[in-house]
């Protein structure tokens, strides 16, 4: 048997790359007993994370030299009966920066936490030539440390990283452990969390228009060398590549926005079984929650009530993955439900000419009472759809046509 140990891995997507790679003994341990774990010896080869990645090293019968370097194993192989500790997390961060063509040499990074992964990022740096390293802590424990709250002294740096388990689910929400909004020279951010997709630091780095990698590509490629030692076999970088678009093709969601009658539900019914993800109509599920319809709702409620309720069934439906997601026409008028929707959603902006909508007879829309009606909201809300959007889709053709646009935009999108 094999497998991850750690504690609270509702998080992880350990066990579908293992078994994507071949491995169906592959499970997920969780347990607050680490050393039964070593004295059992059920396990032929297990990964280790959070928070173990340090503490296990007392049980080991030995550790490879990088596992020394770093003070951090991540993955234990049995052999002879003895257990021996490996870090492939370094493996796989090397190969996310070679994969994303990322140049390391003489830039000055900083590092957001301490623990054990920060030390194979360090050593991973220091290999690459990077010309400073900070890393930035609550507790300091070396020469590279920093408190958090001096984090303006490092404004110039070129490139941050966080590898900290701040943002990562279930606790998507959490607060920005610094405000990126002062360092103007930053070029990239690397987020080592995966789930979600894109964190709330990515996201906020995007609207900097800086570039960002999360940390997808690095738990596949370390997975692909756990694999390796698991079974004493060498596999191809092309099996790896097609098990991380695999990955990233059942995990993100797809969600519609646009004006009313845009053809939001239209499309994500189409795409329902095209993709082979489970689709949610924001409206659909507001009315089962109020237990009316939204017109009837909006005779004995403001909009502004109506949003609030929108932005709480939001918050149940972005942390969800391989969901295809259908919003109401003015979802976008809350940064907070975008920022919510990005975390694990690419955008699709469906922008449909106002005048062609304003042509058909609308009924039971509670915002549109005529024609004007339509033509006064796209004023209004067409700026924050293109804003909101990874992609937009100028629909002026037939239905097939458009499918096939958004399959050839989205496959870019996962490309880039």
């Amino acid at each position: 048997m094999y497998g991850l140990v750690g504690k609270n891995l509702s998080h992880s997507f350990s066990k579908e790359i293992h078994n994507a790679f071949g491995n169906e003994k592959y499970e997920l341990i969780n347990t607050n007993n680490l050393k039964n774990i070593f004295e059992n010896k059920k396990l032929l080869g297990f990964n280790v994370t959070i928070p173990y990645k340090n503490d296990c090293i007392e049980y080991l019968d030995e550790i490879d030299d990088l596992a020394k370097k770093t003070n951090s194993v991540n993955t234990v192989v049995m052999r002879e009966k003895r257990y021996i500790g490996y870090n492939t997390d370094y493996y796989g961060f090397m190969e996310m920066i070679a994969f994303n063509h990322i140049n390391i040499e003489e830039k000055n990074v900083i590092v957001l936490g301490n623990g054990s992964v920060s030390n194979t990022v360090v050593l991973a740096l220091e290999t690459l030539k990077a010309n400073r390293i900070v890393r930035l802590c609550r507790t300091k424990k070396n020469v590279l440390d920093d408190y958090y709250k001096n984090y303006q002294n490092y404004d110039k740096f070129d490139i941050m990283i966080n590898t900290t388990p701040v943002g990562m689910y279930p606790h998507n929400e959490d607060d920005l452990l610094v405000d990126l909004s002062i360092f103007k020279h930053i070029e990239l951010v690397i987020d080592l969390i995966y789930n979600p997709l894109r964190t709330r630091l990515l996201i906020e780095a995007q609207k900097h228009d800086i570039k960002t990698i999360d940390g997808l590509f690095m738990l596949v490629m370390q997975a692909k060398r756990a694999h390796e030692l698991f079974f004493n076999i060498e596999l191809p970088l092309n099996v790896a590549n097609r098990v991380y678009k695999k990955m990233l093709k059942n995990t993100y969601n797809l969600v519609f926005i646009g004006l009313p009658l845009s053809g939001k539900s239209k499309y994500a019914k189409l795409f329902e079984s095209k993709l082979n993800k489970k689709l949610y109509d924001t409206d659909q599920e507001i009315e089962k929650v109020i237990d009316m319809s939204i017109y009837d709702y909006f005779q004995l409620n403001s909009e502004a009530q109506f949003r609030m309720v929108e932005t709480e069934i939001i918050k149940i439906l972005f942390k969800q993955h391989n969901c295809i997601i259908s919003t109401g026409g003015g979802a976008i008028k809350r940064d907070i439900n975008i920022e919510l929707l990005k975390q694990n959603g690419i955008i699709v902006f469906l922008n449909k000419n106002p005048k062609k909508i304003a042509e058909k007879i609308i009924k039971g829309r509670p915002l549109i009472k005529n024609s004007n009606d339509i033509i006064r909201i796209a004023e209004e809300r067409m700026p924050l759809y293109k804003k909101a959007s990874d992609i937009i889709i100028d629909i002026k053709k037939d239905t097939v046509y458009h499918i096939n646009e958004i399959k050839e935009k989205i496959n870019e999108y996962l490309n880039y």
